[in-house]
């Protein structure tokens, strides 16, 4: 009954507030993990407070903090009370127009959810893919009972799902038969000093970049396609570089399947790549990018090397093969190893493509994937849903 008492009065306070909107966003992340989170996150809230919100990030990882410094404030779940949590927060960020939860299944956000349904607080859920049809078969049985216990419950009273891209849309919408928008992630763009035309060497250097987890990843799909057309890319002079890091063993167990191939002379598996310069000479010596998932969100890794003009090989998991296809800046290929082995044997008859799909990805990301364009779709789905709260609330 007290906690009830405190909530209206807060509500009260929070309509005496100014009319600049106030968007608070969770997310379960650290700046030492390796995780297109962690990439993904802070700039695109960098970017609403540019435009004019004012924002923060309320960080729930429970493995640690995040240390990074940021324009806005950045605050650590574990310093506030379990209940209530948003009240504890700093103004204006303890009475918010508008809640992001990004990511799913993350326990700690279950009784800030709960506040803010108590305190109408509208939330969207930003679930980065982990919502469709793919991501909802890992670890099957587990997120069938986390369904049960909360999820559904948290996705029924939110405002809306967003969604990455256009694919993940129509996927959460048949599954979950929830409002969805689409505002997906972005990319600062590289100075044009820093590019270099791929396909101009002898040598061919195709990278992956990104966790080893191996089924997630399909990097056990593009192992089995190297080795159907071992003998084309020896005399193709062709290098496949992995950066990533080991995930439960993940890295062993594909040396393993290399080994046996007996194609260790065509793929390497290397160290993650830490810090925008590192990403930037991996970049900058590839000529194409693989990512032959078989779920996504929107993989910044995807964004960033088309950004450096590097044209991607990509499986439909990915959610952008079609879009990237049809810009000409990169291959589309089915998630099985016959199919990316012939995406790759076309890439290595036509090398000549190599440069012009070069130039179409960095138009490609130009065109409609830079951070501020993406934030100005965010900004208008935010204040819809707040304009629509505002109302539903004083009627």
């Amino acid at each position: 009954m007290e906690i009830a008492k405190k909530l209206i009065i807060i509500d009260k306070d929070c309509g005496n507030r100014s009319d600049t909107l106030v968007v608070l966003h969770v997310a379960p992340i650290t700046d030492f993990e390796v995780s297109g989170l962690t990439f993904a996150i802070p700039p695109s809230v960098e970017t609403l407070h540019y435009l004019g919100i004012q924002t923060a990030l309320l960080t729930s990882s429970s493995i640690g903090r995040y240390e990074k410094a940021e324009i806005y404030p950045v605050i650590y779940i574990k310093d506030l009370p379990p209940y209530p949590a948003l009240e504890s927060l700093p103004e204006p960020f303890n009475c918010p127009d508008l809640i992001v939860f990004h990511s799913t299944y993350i326990v700690s956000h279950i009784p800030i959810i709960y506040e803010a349904i108590t305190r109408k607080i509208p939330y969207v859920i930003k679930p980065h893919g982990g919502m469709t049809a793919g991501a909802q078969q890992l670890k099957r049985l587990k997120k069938l009972i986390g369904n049960l216990c909360f999820f559904n419950w948290m996705v029924r009273n939110s405002a809306a799902i967003q969604c990455l891209t256009e694919q993940e849309a129509l996927d959460v919408k048949i599954i979950w038969k929830h409002p969805v928008f689409i505002a997906g992630n972005g990319v600062s763009l590289p100075p044009i000093h820093t590019l270099v035309t791929p396909g101009q060497n002898q040598d061919l250097r195709f990278v992956f970049l990104g966790r080893l987890a191996i089924q997630h990843k399909g990097l056990d799909l593009l192992i089995k396609a190297c080795n159907i057309i071992q003998d084309n890319l020896r005399q193709s002079h062709v290098q496949i570089s992995l950066y990533g890091p080991d995930e439960r063993g993940s890295k062993e167990r594909l040396q393993e399947s290399i080994d046996s191939y007996k194609i260790q002379d065509l793929i390497q598996i290397n160290d993650p790549v830490w810090g925008e310069k590192s990403k930037q000479l991996v970049f900058q010596n590839a000529d194409i990018f693989l990512h032959t998932s078989r779920f996504e969100g929107h993989p910044m890794a995807v964004l960033e090397a088309l950004s450096y003009g590097i044209p991607c090989l990509l499986t439909p998991g990915t959610r952008m093969a079609e879009n990237v296809d049809s810009a000409g800046a990169g291959w589309a290929v089915d998630s099985t190893p016959e199919s990316i082995a012939q995406g790759i044997d076309k890439i290595l008859d036509r090398r000549h493509e190599i440069p012009l799909r070069g130039q179409a990805a960095r138009n490609f990301i130009e065109e409609k994937y830079t951070w501020i364009q993406v934030g100005r779709q965010s900004q208008i789905e935010y204040e819809n849903i707040i304009n629509k709260s505002r109302v539903v609330n004083h009627a």
